[in-house]
């Protein structure tokens, strides 16, 4: 048999993908709620609806075809339209999985210590170790200077320091 008639893989009809529809910002949630009831009542094949705080003005919905999406979201008050195409899992990976808390600290920041000794009381970001996960505090509510090394998922940011 020469090369060229070999079978290639089955590739699976009905395979879910990822759509993204274009909602108004800041209205994603109430988009995803009622969408939620509209799949329930015309028992449609979407089988996820995925929102993230990182994707403004984007819902993402996992369904066979971009059609459901379309017929779903039809007349929708707070929805923009369908984007045109697939989106791949690796790419939605990244939004969806959550940042460490280290990630996003910067010296300056004023943090709530979650855990220890500390417990409850304010200080402002020194350092930032993000290879350690841990962050050098100073603490704040104290009336000497006292620097503390706390992990990172032991603290809560209150306020960012304005660039």
């Amino acid at each position: 048999m020469s090369e060229e008639y070999k079978e290639k893989p089955a590739v699976k009809k009905n395979q879910p993908k990822l759509f993204a529809l274009r909602t108004v910002s800041g209205r994603e949630i109430d988009v995803a709620v009622i969408l939620e009831d509209r799949i329930k009542a015309l028992e449609t094949p979407i089988y996820s609806i995925i929102y993230s705080p990182d994707l403004k003005g984007v819902i993402i919905l996992e369904t066979p075809a971009a059609f459901y999406v379309s017929n779903i979201a039809q007349g929708l008050r707070y929805t923009r339209g369908l984007i045109p195409g697939a989106i791949s899992y690796e790419d939605i990976d990244r939004v969806i999985k959550p940042k460490a808390i280290v990630e996003m600290l910067k010296p300056g920041d004023i943090v709530e210590i979650a855990s220890g000794p500390f417990k409850g009381m304010k200080a402002q970001v020194i350092r930032v170790h993000t290879s350690k996960n841990e962050v050098v505090l100073n603490v704040l509510e104290v009336e000497y200077p006292l620097q503390v090394s706390v992990p990172g998922d032991s603290v809560r940011v209150l306020k960012e320091k304005v660039s």
